[in-house]
């Protein structure tokens, strides 16, 4: 056989088994592969996925608050006698230093003026006492006298002037008492409570017949006390502010801020007590009033919120599926997480998630860790249609 004939023979083979694998072949082995890529994806999961996102720097925590007087005082008489006058009720808004009430104490009045008059009989003794031991001084520097006569004489002198000295502090003593006949105001304030009435007999101290004659409260400001929860208490500080609701003024906000904590938390609740001050120029709110206190939180570092459906929880604790790209394939990941607030649908993560990580929303049980899966996002609620504009009158 000759070279030319070999060669042209081979040719044709070549062209043969080309034309064979280009017109019967890869088109088998392409249908075979879309084949199997489509079989791979209906095989893998499909799931979809809620992205953690980062909370608002500034929150609202609503607490329940009791509203207090700034200051509040009963006042009990200081002497013993009767009433003679009141000057004030329920009600009224007196100032430091006001009159009250006046009492009768004929009493005080008796045991005063025979206080004084002891008083100018012991001042009368200390003079004649004086006057004898400055004369027994002089008598001893003439040697008219002896040393101890004159030392006697000196100690009688000191006598009676401890004498005096004792005489007036039961005059001082008495003084007082009856300077509490008139009762007065400590601060300013509204009187919320009287139990006192003209020609009572009122007694000072503990014992029987001691009773709370008023109680004066200072009513501005005020002071709103709530319990934050331990795990607010980090962004609690003075001059956070606080909106305040009340039942007798739906339609009105009070605004007070913080002013101070007790600094550590209750060991039955794990609450923190925490003091709000509160203006009340026109006296609208009342002590004792219950208040909704909506405290407007400044966190420094924000925490992760992810949506609720996204939670697992089994005997292994809390944990989330999150979604990780590896290898341009989507795969499950475990990742175990701690709960913080829960806002309904939202809830705080206080570690194990970012900001942006994928998280399976509805997780199905049966799903492992590393299983493939195609993720897609969780569709957005479109935004609602505008309302519809009436066409302009002719």
């Amino acid at each position: 056989m000759s070279t030319e004939l070999l060669a042209i023979l081979i040719v044709g083979m070549l062209t043969l088994v080309g034309f064979l694998y280009f017109f019967g072949i890869a088109p088998r082995l392409a249908a075979k592969t879309d084949l199997d890529h489509e079989q791979k994806l209906n095989t893998q999961r499909m799931v979809i996925y809620g992205t953690a996102r980062l909370a608002a720097p500034k929150t609202e925590l609503p607490l329940p608050g009791t509203v207090e007087a700034f200051q509040q005082t009963s006042l009990y008489a200081r002497t013993n006698g009767y009433v003679k006058r009141w000057l004030v009720d329920i009600g009224d808004v007196v100032h430091e230093g006001d009159l009250l009430a006046e009492l009768d104490t004929p009493e005080v009045d008796q045991q005063l003026g025979q206080a004084k008059a002891t008083a100018e009989q012991a001042k009368a003794a200390l003079d004649i006492a004086q006057a004898a031991a400055d004369r027994w001084d002089t008598m001893v520097k003439a040697h008219a006298v002896s040393q101890e006569e004159a030392e006697e004489k000196d100690s009688t002198r000191n006598q009676a002037k401890a004498a005096l000295d004792a005489d007036l502090a039961d005059v001082a003593r008495l003084t007082d008492l009856q300077n509490f006949k008139q009762i007065r105001a400590p601060f300013t304030g509204t009187i919320t409570f009287r139990d006192i009435d003209v020609g009572n007999l009122v007694s000072s101290g503990n014992g029987t017949g001691t009773k709370e004659l008023y109680r004066i409260a200072q009513t501005d400001p005020l002071r709103v006390y709530v319990d934050v929860p331990e795990a607010q208490t980090r962004s609690i500080r003075a001059g956070v502010t606080a909106d305040i609701h009340i039942q007798a003024y739906p339609d009105r906000v009070f605004h007070g801020e913080v002013v101070r904590d007790a600094g550590a938390l209750d060991n039955a609740s794990r609450t923190l007590k925490t003091e709000i001050r509160v203006a009340n120029p026109d006296g609208a709110l009342l002590p004792g009033a219950f208040a909704e206190v909506r405290l407007q939180l400044v966190d420094s570092a924000p925490s992760i919120l992810i949506p609720a459906n996204t939670l697992v929880v089994n005997s292994v604790g809390t944990q989330v599926m999150r979604v990780d790209s590896e290898n341009s394939v989507d795969k499950i990941h475990f990742i175990p997480v701690k709960v913080g607030r829960d806002f309904g649908t939202e809830v705080e993560i206080l570690g194990g998630v970012r900001e942006g990580d994928r998280l399976v929303t509805n997780p199905a049980a049966d799903m492992n860790d590393g299983t493939i899966v195609i993720a897609k996002p969780l569709p957005q609620k479109p935004p609602p249609a505008p309302a519809p504009t009436e066409p302009p009158k002719a």
